[in-house]
Parts: structure tokens; sequence; C-alpha cells
């Protein structure tokens, strides 16, 4: 599944429609999701010169004046679409795709600017999202709202706590995931070379991630829009960073327990859960690796050591009474060397 979405702050000309269908060329798109086309009307026509001469369903919805309209183009020999929603400031498809059979939803969004008008706007997601829970589902487009002050550069630009906190609550209560972006952090500039900041991003449901767990999601290069395109693909070659195989025998070792709760402490970090969750996880990989490196390091040599102790308590045992640290000593040595027999 591939899955561009692009605000291309106007359709009508030319340069903008040749832009689009290098893209989708490119990329070899199974769906295409357009924000601002500024159109109230969309023909075949239009839609044959931004896809090419392969195959084609679409559906749009117009815009209102010279704001807004939202156009969603897809591969019918991929997916099979059976039904299109307009909910205001979104335009939503239901379908399956066809090798697989697995249902889907895909949500293409353009929210407004206004703070109360998102709020409506999330507050009717949420409530679409909810209804659909059975099918995989992707939202994406130009929302209009960052997570946080990181997701926004240059002058004048003031970040809004308040309107980040409704943003974050709408995703954590849709239980969406962000992906972390590849290429680059923010996504629209306004061309002073400055000012920039992070408004279109794809959310996806915890059914979407199963199905396809390999999702990336990546930003390209800023073409005419002041927004860049980015998409989501499956990778089914590229795994990722090498992870940090954990075996189960080293929650037996002495300490190691004690060692991770420790550690899951005292990591803070601020922002959305998702973020604070990664970054957490991302920190304990690292302390394990040292952990690991630190106690499991000449392995023959300190297995040989906790041996030769346990031996020399033994043998002073069958002479004379231990004293109770050295009974402690000798339980902690047996505890150790079980722990060491299983790694």
């Amino acid at each position: 599944m591939k899955v561009l979405s692009y605000n291309v702050r106007g359709l009508g000309g030319g340069e903008k429609r040749a832009e689009v269908r290098r893209l989708v060329l490119e990329k070899h798109l199974k769906v295409l999701c357009i924000q601002e086309s500024k159109l109230s009307v969309v023909s075949d026509v239009l839609i044959k010169m931004v896809w090419g001469d392969a195959s084609f369903g679409y559906s749009f919805q117009p815009s209102t004046g010279a704001s807004g309209g939202l156009i969603t183009i897809w591969d019918p020999s991929y997916v099979d679409v059976w039904a299109s929603t307009n909910l205001g400031n979104v335009l939503a498809i239901k379908g399956k795709v066809i090798k697989t059979s697995e249902e889907f939803v895909i949500i293409n969004v353009y929210a407004p600017c206004a703070l109360e008008a998102k709020k409506v706007l999330w507050e009717r997601l949420s409530n679409f999202i909810q209804v659909n829970t059975h099918l995989c589902c992707c939202m994406c487009g130009d929302f209009n709202s960052i997570h946080s002050a990181d997701e926004r550069k240059g002058r004048g630009g003031v970040f809004r706590q308040a309107e980040a906190d409704v943003f974050n609550n709408f995703i954590a209560d849709s239980l969406l995931i962000d992906l972390p972006i590849c290429g680059r952090l923010l996504m629209w500039y306004k061309g002073d070379g400055v000012s920039m900041s992070r408004l279109d991003r794809f959310l996806l449901s915890n059914r979407w991630c199963e199905k396809w767990p390999n999702c990336t999601q990546v930003a390209y290069q800023w073409g005419l829009s002041g927004h860049v395109p980015i998409m989501l693909y499956v990778d089914d070659t590229n795994w990722g960073p090498r992870p940090l195989r954990m075996l189960k025998c080293w929650s037996d070792y002495l300490g190691y327990a004690d060692f991770v709760r420790e550690k899951w402490v005292s990591f803070v970090y601020q922002g959305w859960g998702g973020f604070v969750l990664q970054q957490k996880l991302k920190k304990m990989k690292a302390c394990l690796k040292e952990w690991h490196n630190q106690h499991l390091q000449n392995f023959d040599a300190r297995l040989m050591g906790v041996k030769n102790s346990i031996s020399r308590l033994e043998v002073k045992a069958e002479a004379m009474v231990l004293m109770e640290d050295e009974v402690r000593e000798l339980h902690d040595l047996t505890v150790n060397l079980h722990s060491l027999a299983r790694i």
C-alpha cells in the first residue's frame, strides 16, 4: 500500500498538475490524497492529467469559493473502493485491498485554521473512527495543528499549548499512531526561509499497523506548493534498525529487574504519550546494551569464578558452621550460578 498526501495549494495550473503526475509515476502510487485543490468541479480529464494513462477511480469534495477542495484518487486494480463519504473538511473512502481482502478506510483531511472549528472537526472524526474500528484506518492531510513547540519555527510564530493539547487529546482518544517522519521534520514553508511548521502527517489505527507493521512515513522535496508531499508505504525489505535481542533468561539474572525498574523511572521526557514512550524505549535499549556488555562479557571466566566461590564456602561448611553473612553469600552465589547456567 502506497499512499501519498499533498497539499497542492491550487491544482488549476498546468505546472502543478505536471508536478503531481511526476510524483504518481515516480512513486507508483496506489492512493493519492490531495488537499486545497481550490476546484469547484473535478472531471475525468483533469484526473487523467495528474494520474496518467493507467486506470483510476476518484472522489472529490468541491472547494468553497477559492478555499479548500479535496481529491482522492486510487488504482482500481489494487484497491476496490465501494463508498465515499463527505464529512466537511474530510473526504473518506472505504474499500479493500484486492489481493488480501483487507478492508480499510482512508481519510483525507484539510483542517480549518480556527480553533473552535477544529474542535468540531476532531469530534466529528473521533465519532467516525469509532464507528469504523473494524477497518484498517489511515488518516492523512493538512491538520493545521502541531504536537509541540518543536514542530514550529520562524519569526512571529506563536505556539499555543492549549491548541496543541486539543490536537494531542484527539489523537490519544482516537487511539491513533503518528509514525516518525523520515526525510525532514517540517512540512510547511512560508517562503521567507525562516517560518516553517509540521502541519501535514499520517495518523494510523492500531489495526492498520498490525496489518502493515513495516509502514514508513517519508517527506519529499519542496516543490511548487508551500507544503511538501508525504508518503506512507510498506517496505517489506526494510525492517528498520537492528533490534536489541533481549533474552528471557536475563530477567533471572540477579539485579536485572531492579536495574530496569530504576532506569525506566529515571527517564523524564515532555510531550504527547507516543513520543514519550518512543524516547524512553530508545533510551532503555541503550542502557540494556551497556548492561549486557558489563554483566555478560568474559562469561566462562565469571562462571568459573562463581563455581570456585561456592566450592570454597561448601568446603568451609563441611568443617564448621557458616556465619550468617556467609550463608547469604552462598545463597546469592547459587542463584547467580543458576542464572548464568540458563544463559
